[in-house]
């Protein structure tokens, strides 16, 4: 049984893998490939989004580990301890896989320290996680009655115990992952806002960012000595323009060396409270938060820039949507880049509504190639090649575009203008991914959890970055969730459950039954070829692997960009509140072409005359792009609005 078919429980709400779409290293082979990190303050402008408005959440919600001790009641705390040692068990741990059973002992120890269990309190909740003792239904029903009854968690909520154990684990230098899918269950059994525990992220960052942090001398002979290393030193970082008081930080092994706080009294505003957490937080963990946790305190991916080509890639840069900071971020990676699009917002203009995290990076990569990509499609999708194939398709694909046996010969006309820059794109992204995966081996964005989202290709990139990964040692608890959207790979559950192994969280895979333009580009492949963008993934042995049938939103591959907002919006990402007119309506620009002659091919052109197209066929065109209305789809997939 796992902790999410556990029962609700006073007011918690709980949604089962199969309902729902919830979100919520070694070195480069080339030692120029990886530049300094710059400060988020100095990273290049452009068109960010504006962080996600703040929740009403005091920072006096989190407790330190004496505090926590004094006000809750200890039959609370092992209620606590309990619940998290059986959703460790149930959720997290795997027998005969050292690397998830090293993790969950991991877990439990910082918990059960930070909650001040005594010893043979340990011993047994230590049995219950080996899975020498199991708790039933009811017993988990208990537990979490007991906590919800205490007087403090009656008075301020039960954000206070999920808020105090996100102490305990960042307490451990390192925010992994599937720390916080651990905290995100505790708090749906509990019943506490994810709105206001991701508030308390960034105040905890904020907190942290704002003490003073001074070097020891002990810790300055140690990166001195280490800088002289070139394989640390090509990791070393300077944070003076990372606002924390122009420290010195530099990263040997992924972790810093120990600071010493200074003047924790003036942080948030000189409160009590928050000086004993940044305080507990130092002296403990010290630069190890800081430095590590933080991403070489906030500097992280803001500003990463390819000095050399590496492979066949031309250009891998990351670019800043959001100004906010976290102990999370998001990134979001385009399939390509459409024909009328602003060079200086190519890579985030399609993103401009995100709202997933308060700090949110986009990926700048192969902008000449995905440009022609656009072209491409633009091409193909123009008003006077559509009005030629339209019909045909109309007439053919319910019968004929799913097995994908005979298509349009004026569509297979058109091939070679769309295949030529699909297969070079194809075969870049691919590269690009797993230029990403040594990126995010090599903690650039700090020891905390990242989220990537990507639509296309964009996609293709994300699922060859989690392959290359997969291959990789100490890959787990990087990646906390994935979403793809009409990713062009193939959707065999061996390779998904590979890259799902390395997912703290879960794996969404967006798709549509509609998208003909992506099976005619897959149109070579073997009839059993399956495409993930077209169809849902097996995940009947794997949990976190999640199909959203996006049909009713995307009714062809060009919607993707075109209707971003509104399919982010499909599986449960946040997005900023927005109105019609503030998508472009691309549709538009098609109509207000004025050439009537398109080459359908090199050698031949077909004239089409606007005037002998009535308006009723008109209007459906152009409110269509590269919709097939009424190709069926499975009535049984997922599909988040109606769950």
């Amino acid at each position: 049984m796992s902790i999410a078919d556990a029962p609700p429980v006073e007011g918690g709400s709980m949604k089962s893998s199969n309902s729902s779409c919830l979100v919520s290293s070694p070195p480069l082979s080339s030692p120029s490939s990886l530049s300094a990190f710059p400060s988020r303050a100095s990273s290049s402008s452009g068109h960010k989004s504006d962080p996600p408005s703040p929740c009403s959440i005091a920072p006096t919600t989190l407790r330190t580990a004496e505090q926590l001790q004094a006000e809750v009641l200890s039959v609370t705390r092992y209620s606590v301890a309990s619940l998290a040692t059986c959703v460790l068990r149930l959720d997290f741990w795997v027998d005969n896989n050292p690397e998830t059973v090293f993790f969950c002992k991991l877990a439990f120890d910082s918990i059960v320290q930070y909650l001040g269990m005594p010893e043979k309190t340990i011993r047994t909740l230590k049995a219950q996680l080996e899975g020498e003792t199991l708790l039933r239904d009811d017993d988990l029903a208990t537990l979490i009655g007991t906590i919800k009854a205490d007087p403090l968690l009656i008075k301020d909520g039960s954000i206070v115990i999920v808020g105090s154990l996100l102490l305990a684990l960042v307490n451990t230098g390192n925010y992994d992952s599937r720390y916080r899918v651990l905290l995100r269950h505790l708090a749906v059994l509990l019943g506490a806002p994810w709105d206001e525990f991701e508030q308390l992220e960034v105040h905890l960052s904020d907190m942290l960012m704002s003490a003073e942090y001074v070097e020891t001398e002990q810790s300055k002979k140690a990166r001195e000595k280490a800088s002289r290393s070139k394989k640390v030193k090509r990791y070393l970082m300077i944070g003076a323009a990372g606002g924390v008081g122009g420290v010195l930080i530099g990263l040997t092994g992924g972790l810093a060396a120990p600071l010493i706080a200074l003047g924790a009294s003036t942080v948030i505003g000189g409160s009590v409270a928050g000086a004993a957490i940044v305080t507990g937080l130092t002296t403990t963990a010290g630069a190890a938060i800081m430095g590590s946790a933080m991403g070489v305190a906030g500097a992280g991916l803001t500003g990463y820039k390819m000095n050399k080509r590496v492979g066949a890639t031309e250009e891998f840069s990351v670019e800043t949507l959001s100004d906010g900071t976290s102990l999370r971020c998001v990134l979001a990676i385009s399939g390509w880049i459409d024909k009328d699009t602003v060079p200086e917002v190519a890579f985030t203009h399609q993103w401009r509504h995100l709202r997933a995290a308060t700090e949110q990076y986009t990926l700048h990569y192969e902008s000449k190639y995905l440009k022609e990509l656009g072209s491409a499609m633009d091409y193909l999708m123009s008003a006077a090649v559509t009005m030629a194939i339209q019909h045909s398709l109309m007439e053919t694909a319910l019968a004929g575009l799913v097995s994908a046996v005979a298509w349009p010969v004026a569509l297979v006309g058109v091939a070679a203008v769309l295949d030529n820059p699909w297969n070079v794109c194809i075969a870049r992204s691919a590269e690009v991914g797993e230029h990403l995966a040594e990126v995010l081996l090599s903690r650039a964005h700090g020891s905390r959890p990242i989220t990537l989202i990507g639509f296309s290709l964009g996609a293709r990139v994300i699922y060859h970055c989690l392959l290359t990964m997969a291959k990789r040692g100490e890959s787990a608890g990087i990646i906390e969730d994935v979403i793809l959207l009409g990713a062009p790979v193939t959707a065999s559950p061996k390779q998904w459950d590979q890259i799902s192994r390395i997912v703290g969280g879960r794996i969404i895979n967006g798709y549509s039954n509609s998208d003909w333009m992506l099976r005619f580009l897959y149109r070579t492949m073997s009839v059993q070829f399956s495409i993930a963008g077209t169809t849902a993934i097996e995940n009947k042995h794997n949990k976190k692997i999640v199909n959203c049938n996006l049909s009713h939103v995307v009714n062809g591959h060009l919607d993707y960009s075109r209707k971003l907002t509104e399919v982010l919006d499909a599986v449960g990402i946040k997005v900023a509140p927005h109105s019609e007119d503030s998508v472009v309506d691309f549709t538009a620009l098609d109509a207000a072409r004025s050439p009537d002659t398109t080459a359908l091919s090199p050698s031949e052109t077909t004239v089409v005359e606007r005037k002998t197209i009535d308006s009723a066929s008109d209007e459906r065109l152009h409110a269509a792009g590269d919709n097939i209305d009424g190709l069926s789809f499975d009535v049984g997939e997922i599909r988040v609005k109606d769950a």
